[in-house]
């Protein structure tokens, strides 16, 4: 590098200097370049007397070489007047003659419009340049408004003419260039010589500038080299006067740096392929950070050279390590934006050439695949093998890298029947309550509430702090977190979750699954409230109230403190003991005990199936005569509504519960109580829907059988008996239904059976009342013969082939009732073919299981056994009763048209006759049969509990003999498929009410369907 002599150059030679001969040809002609102003008129054009409906609109863009250069458009004001201006109408050749424009305003329209012209903002914008283009700005400026940004943008001014002074600009690598040295809030636009566009003054005028800064803007910059020839020569030359000599530096200094790869996280959101509510695209761009330095990945000098603290320094890349980096990423399944599949062309191009991204499959099968997120799980791979991750402002978030404490809070409200919760993060003292972003995430399928097949133990979700931060939390802690409540995260996309008080017990779960340095933050009585209620079953006493005539067994007097336990905390439950344990005198005493402690305010009110009101007006009349009793029945039930409260217990029935809601509902109660509970298992019945609007503090379900077909039965009496435990019913389905029994999830049937074991005893005779005679249970089968068989597989081929287009046009899910019917006709014919109302099954007088039943039923009866017969047909039943008359065996019926149900059940209780023909639906509950020995079933049915029922009609409590059940099965034939499927619900039963049992399946599938219509 030459440095500058100490003696000044001749003025009249400065390019001829050694040092003047070192710097580019272009600098050696701005040496010499006269500086002088170029003569601009400012005086004012006359402006003519018009209406000023003439404007401009203004514009700034940038040439090839990066200087702000100016674009005008010529507009039609729609008012003109010291006020803004309400509209502007864009003018063009063919409507400038048709405004009323003065001489002048229209040539300088039409002047403006004869530049060369672009599309911009929707109207066509000249481009202001050359000595034409400064004569037209100055005029515009000084006759018409002219707004820079459109209408409501900044109305511009001239300014007066302005000095012009250059400064030094020192670029990144060392070069420098001259600059104008104007204030932060002024640009220089260049038109054909300089402007300055004042903001804070909304000016634009002209820089009193020369040829020679016309050069100067346009020069090259200045290599540092050239730096100390170009500050030898300026002193002398006429430049010298306005330029300052530039910075000196002293030789570049070599460093040497190992280089860390640098990917920066962008997102790319505004695209016609990204159309609106689409995830924008994400990809990296990959840099390299050479001790601080940071180096695209592509292109690029071998040696960088930059400034640092006012000295040069030059680096060297290593290329090979570079290299080595770039196959770690693709090691990693991402390439780069040239080379990915899956991204349409115009996006493409749209990139960085430093792009990398995730492949896909199909022709935008990459805009899929390029999540944020997916992106910010890649960090856990990279990070361990020295990666840099950045993130752009455009991409949606940032990671945090404080470990998150996690934090539950619980606060009750003001009427204490609900409490607010929040399940979240401690950052750095910030409490960031994460439900609403959870509900959000769900509904946006970001990750599920159970593990992906795919997924790795350590996943992550990156969890919002704010708008823009994120922190990673681990998923497994996470889903055990949600687990307690995800029947409510649907709720909590709106702030704070709000769930009944009766959800308290679920804060236990919550705070079972919290970390260690977790923090609990709840009031004494909500925590504990599941744990008094646990603890009240055991304190509260047990004592049978005075006015309770009898005796109660030791376990009834225990469901006895369970149900003043749950009257102490106001709430419901169901007693779901065994058919025959007293679930009636346990309530009675209940009762009692309410009316003796002065809890018994209003009446009890009591709704049991018709068939048992008059058992419990016995059963009143018999333990609790202190109570007295109304019963609202019959057609003159209203006489018995006026009087409702003078009384302790109300009767009425599920029949007549709809018909007189409306009254009822204006009447308060202390407690229902209802009793076969399984009657309102489906929530949509009339009785169902009634009882849910009655106004009683406390419901009581009493059942043998909450559960026979699906848990949504268990869900309709468990939300009449304590409202909200199990949210509503599409969540219940959702959340347990359907991943007990579709996917036998044990952890969600844990979670079940926790939450309602408060809420719900159940004791089995073998558990309680060891004390009865054992139960035997027998299966007789018969082969179908003859007719009979051809007939029934003729039916069976028929229906399944009938079947089977049925469900190929709607599906298995809307078929029920075909496949319903189908069964029902394959039943008939294994019961007997006189049931089947076919043309082809009348000409059959064959019946292999009518026959094996009449030659069981006179050989029991000769043994001296009491015989309890079920049939779900009435009809087959009636064919039964013909027979035994023909052979004179004495017996009793009640099916759902018998009037007197009292008397066939007094005259076998008392030995009269040996066998009672019964429907199963008529005669399954509220009977007490003690004096039967045996039992048959003479066709099965698919709910194993309904047959138990039937079957504990005679083994209860008061049975002193041992009794026989037999049920009668067709081989080879729908009933011993039905058998199979029966022992799948009675395992569900099992596993919620009892906490055992395991289950493969337990939906009505096709696979069912086949094998239910399968051949022997």
């Amino acid at each position: 590098m030459q440095r500058a002599t100490s003696d000044p150059a001749p003025e009249h030679d400065t390019a001829g200097t050694p040092d003047a001969a070192a710097l580019p040809a272009g600098w050696q002609r701005l040496l010499q370049l006269d500086p002088a102003p170029n003569a601009i008129a400012h005086g004012k054009a006359a402006a003519a007397g018009s209406s000023g409906a003439l404007g401009f609109f203004l514009e700034l863009s940038q040439d090839e070489l990066g200087h702000a250069r100016l674009e005008a458009a010529p507009v039609w004001l729609a008012r003109a007047s010291r006020e803004r201006p309400a509209r502007a109408y864009p003018l063009d050749a063919r409507r400038l003659g048709h405004t009323r424009l003065s001489a002048t305003e229209q040539r300088l329209a039409a002047g403006v419009l004869g530049l060369p012209q672009s599309q911009r903002k929707g109207r066509n914008y000249a481009h202001l340049a050359s000595h034409l283009g400064n004569s037209l700005l100055i005029e515009m400026l000084d006759i018409a408004p002219c707004f820079l940004g459109g209408i409501a943008g900044l109305q511009l001014t001239r300014g007066k003419l302005r000095p012009l002074k250059w400064r030094w600009e020192t670029l990144r690598d060392g070069r420098q260039r001259p600059r104008p040295d104007l204030p932060a809030s002024q640009r220089v636009v260049r038109v054909d010589g300089l402007w300055y566009l004042d903001i804070e003054n909304a000016e634009l005028g002209p820089l009193a500038d020369s040829a020679a800064d016309l050069a100067l803007l346009d020069a090259a910059p200045l290599e540092p080299i050239e730096a100390a020839a170009l500050a030898a020569s300026l002193p002398g030359s006429p430049l010298g006067a306005r330029l300052a000599a530039p910075a000196v530096f002293a030789p570049a200094r070599r460093a040497e740096y190992t280089p860390q790869p640098v990917l920066t996280l962008n997102a790319l959101t505004r695209h016609a392929r990204l159309a609106a509510g689409t995830p924008p695209l994400a990809f990296a761009r990959l840099a390299f950070d050479y001790g601080g330095e940071r180096l695209p990945s592509r292109g690029g000098e071998t040696m960088v050279r930059r400034v640092r603290n006012g000295r040069l320094l030059e680096i060297a890349r290593h290329r090979a390590e570079e290299l080595a980096v770039m196959e770690r990423l693709e090691s990693a399944g991402l390439v780069p934006a040239v080379d990915c599949e899956g991204l349409p062309w115009d996006l493409a191009e749209t990139l960085p050439d430093d792009t990398w991204l995730f492949p896909g499959t199909g022709h935008t099968g990459a805009l899929e695949v390029n999540t944020p997120a997916r992106w910010l799980a890649l960090r856990a791979r990279l990070e361990p093998e020295g990666f840099a991750i950045d993130y752009a402002s455009s991409f949606p978030f940032e990671v945090l890298e404080e470990a998150p404490r996690w934090y539950v809070a619980a606060e009750t409200d003001r009427k204490q029947a609900s409490f607010g919760l929040q399940i979240g993060i401690d950052i750095d003292g910030q409490r960031v309550d994460l439900l609403p972003a959870v509900a959000q995430a769900l509904r946006e399928q970001q990750w599920t509430l159970t593990r992906g097949a795919n997924e790795t133990d350590n996943a992550v979700w990156y969890a919002p702090v704010d708008e823009r931060r994120r922190v990673p939390v681990a998923l497994a802690t996470l889903r055990s977190l949600l687990a307690p409540i995800a029947d409510y995260l649907e709720l909590a996309g709106n702030g704070v979750l709000h769930l009944p008080r009766v959800q308290a017990g679920r804060l236990e779960e919550i705070a079972d699954a919290m970390p260690a340095d977790g923090v609990l933050d709840a009031p004494d009585k909500l925590k504990s409230l599941a744990t008094r209620l646990r603890e009240a079953a055991t304190t509260v006493s047990d004592a049978v109230p005075a006015a309770f005539v009898g005796t109660l067994r030791p376990y009834q007097r225990e469901g006895l403190r369970w149900l003043n336990a749950l009257a102490s905390a106001g709430l419901g439950g169901i007693l779901a003991d065994d058919m025959g344990l007293g679930k009636t005198v346990q309530v009675l005493a209940h009762l009692l005990t309410l009316q003796q402690d002065g809890a018994l305010v209003h009446p009890a009110l009591v709704v049991v199936p018709t068939s048992l009101l008059p058992n419990w007006e016995a059963e009143i009349a018999r333990y609790a005569p202190g109570l007295t009793r109304i019963t609202v029945h019959g057609p003159q039930r209203s006489a018995a509504l006026a009087v409702l409260d003078q009384h302790h217990i109300v009767l009425t029935s599920y029949a007549l519960l709809p018909r007189d809601a409306k009254e009822l509902k204006r009447r308060r109660f202390s407690v229902l109580v209802l009793d076969e509970a399984q009657q309102v298992k489906n929530p949509r019945t009339q009785a169902r829907r009634a009882a849910a609007q009655l106004k009683a503090p406390r419901c009581l379900c009493l059942t043998g059988t909450p559960l026979e077909n699906h848990l949504g039965e268990l869900w309709s009496q468990i939300d009449l008996a304590v409202p909200g435990l199990l949210g509503d019913e599409r969540g219940f389905r959702q959340h347990y239904r359907v991943p007990i029994e579709k996917h036998g999830d044990e952890g969600c049937q844990a979670r079940l059976n926790r939450r309602i074991a408060p809420f719900i005893l159940r004791r089995s005779k073998s558990e309680v009342a060891k004390e009865l005679p054992p139960k035997t249970e027998i299966t007789r089968t018969v082969a179908l013969e003859g007719q009979q068989r051809a007939l029934y597989h003729h039916l069976r081929e028929s229906l399944a082939e009938e079947l089977r287009e049925v469900i190929a046009a709607r599906g298995i899910e809307h078929s029920g009732i075909v496949v319903l019917d189908a069964l029902l006709k394959l039943r008939q014919v294994c019961c007997d073919p006189r049931l089947v109302k076919l043309e082809s099954a009348r000409a059959v007088r064959e019946s292999a299981k009518f026959e094996l039943l009449m030659e069981m039923l006179p050989e029991l009866i000769a043994e001296g056994r009491r015989v309890l017969l079920f049939s779900q047909f009435t009809e087959m039943l009636g064919l039964v009763a013909r027979e035994l008359d023909r052979r004179r065996i004495d017996y009793v019926v009640l099916t759902g048209e018998t009037r007197d149900r009292a008397e066939p059940v007094r005259r076998f209780q008392d030995g009269e006759v040996p066998l009672f023909l019964l429907s199963l639906k008529a005669g399954g509950v509220g009977l007490n049969l003690t004096a039967a020995d045996t039992v048959i079933h003479y066709d099965p049915w698919w709910n194993p509990a309904a047959e138990a029922q039937a079957s504990d009609r005679a083994h209860r409590i008061g049975q002193d003999k041992p009794v026989f059940v037999y049920r009668l099965i067709c081989a080879g034939t729908v009933e011993q498929r039905i058998e199979a499927l029966k022992a799948r619900k009675a395992e569900l039963a099992d596993a919620i009410l009892q906490g055992g049992g395991s289950r493969d399946r337990l939906s009505f599938t096709q696979e069912d369907l086949d094998s239910l219509f399968a051949t022997e």
